[in-house]
């Protein structure tokens, strides 16, 4: 009979709790249910009897252990923070230029216009790395380096070469110490970048004469070394006069060469006038005791050079020139020093159509006597540009013609006509 009652007190609390509607209360919250005497005495009988049998099944449990002390709560003794290292950022750069030439055929030298054509001029890349404010660095490589197996040899061979590869730590508020392979500050051509400059190809006596285009002759510009550098530049101003400068010693050797060429250095200094706009004013000495040739005959030759340049914007007209010059003096051999001039100035007007892809147009005059040793050498270059930049597509699209003037002993028939089209990251 008792078990009877149990059984049907258990039914009952079931069939309570499955019929009450959900978020109701449950039958032991509702006040106003009243539960049967019989009921009531059952389900706790039947409570006590199945605690008590829970209680009998369950083995004795384990005393407790003792609490923790207030030490072994408390967590571990923390380490000192570390210092915040500085942040390290990353800007890849790069740009493509792309260049066809037609260089009038010359009929007596049959190397001078005999490689009309495309050409990759530039596929540069690179990476401007910053950490902090006291470090940075700068590593490029260039995918269209032009190698010739002589001088004078109308076909070229494209190589990957090393272009810049330095660091510059900011040790002061007004100098950086720069080590590695880079330019010096020299050229006037080099103030700008390759990407700003209004000409497809520097000038004249900044890049000298290319195979195909006319007598072979190297630049007065002296190129990457490997050295070290006391400088400061402090890039465009947005207005008055910013001073940088620089004073560096460099291997002086050829531009890819690994090592130096004898056991002197080179030395330059510079004071450079940054100006808004792009605009700069340059001066420049370089000293370079060089060696040439290959042991045992090897000779000691040193040059002494000079450069200026200056560039100003004026609303709509750009200005800007160069000099560069050279006393090389030969001492094993004893000849007679050898001077070496080069000049240029140019002009470029925006014309008033859009400022969303401005177009300017220009004329640039070069002037270059390689050597005064060499009475028939002097050439004159006339070029006149156009250079259309659409910034939204990091493209610039520029054509120029060339009428080349020479001494009558060497005259050519070399003037040129090049387009070129230019992606910059």
């Amino acid at each position: 009979m008792l078990r009877t009652r149990r059984a049907a007190a258990r039914w009952i609390l079931c069939a309570a709790a499955w019929l009450a509607p959900t978020g109701s209360p449950s039958a032991q919250e509702a006040p106003d249910r009243e539960v049967p005497a019989a009921e009531s005495e059952a389900a706790e009988s039947e409570a006590a009897e199945s605690e008590a049998a829970e209680s009998e099944a369950q083995p004795e449990a384990e005393s407790p252990s003792p609490a923790a002390s207030a030490s072994d709560r408390a967590p571990p003794l923390a380490r000192p923070a570390p210092a915040a290292l500085p942040a390290f950022s990353l800007l890849p750069f790069g740009y493509i230029k792309v260049q066809g030439s037609i260089v009038e055929d010359d009929p007596n030298v049959p190397f001078v216009g005999r490689a009309d054509g495309i050409e990759l001029m530039n596929a540069r890349a690179g990476v401007d790395g910053r950490l902090g404010s006291r470090v940075g660095f700068r590593l490029s490589i260039d995918g269209a380096v032009d190698e010739r197996d002589q001088v004078n040899d109308p076909n070229g061979t494209l190589r990957v070469a090393l272009r810049d590869a330095y660091v510059d730590l900011h040790v002061l508020p007004w100098a950086d110490l720069r080590a590695g392979r880079a330019h010096a500050l020299f050229d006037p051509e080099e103030v700008v970048g390759d990407t700003r400059r209004p000409f497809i190809e520097r000038a004249l006596p900044s890049r000298g004469v290319r195979p195909t285009d006319g007598w072979e002759t190297g630049p007065l510009s002296p190129g990457r070394s490997l050295g070290v550098a006391v400088r400061r530049d402090p890039g465009p101003p947005a207005s008055g006069v910013a001073v940088g400068y620089e004073l560096a010693a460099q291997n002086g050797a050829d531009e890819f060469a690994s090592d130096n060429d004898n056991d002197a250095v080179a030395l330059s200094a510079a004071l450079l006038l940054r100006l808004p706009a792009d605009g700069f004013a340059l001066v420049a000495a370089r000293y370079n005791p060089r060696t040439e040739g290959e042991l045992p005959f090897e000779q000691d030759e040193t040059d002494l050079s000079a450069a200026a340049g200056l560039g100003v914007q004026v609303g709509p007209l750009a200005l800007g020139g160069g000099l560069l010059v050279e006393r090389t003096s030969f001492e094993d051999t004893g000849g007679p020093d050898e001077q070496s001039l080069g000049a240029w100035g140019q002009a470029l007007y925006r014309l008033p159509l859009s400022d969303r892809s401005p177009v300017d147009i220009g004329y640039r005059f070069g002037f270059f006597e390689p050597s005064d040793l060499i009475s028939t050498d002097r050439l004159m270059e006339h070029t006149a540009g156009l250079v259309w930049q659409l910034p939204t597509w990091h493209l610039r699209a520029l054509i120029n013609g060339t009428l080349v003037v020479e001494q009558a002993a060497r005259d050519l028939s070399n003037n040129r006509v090049e387009a070129a089209l230019e992606v910059s990251l």
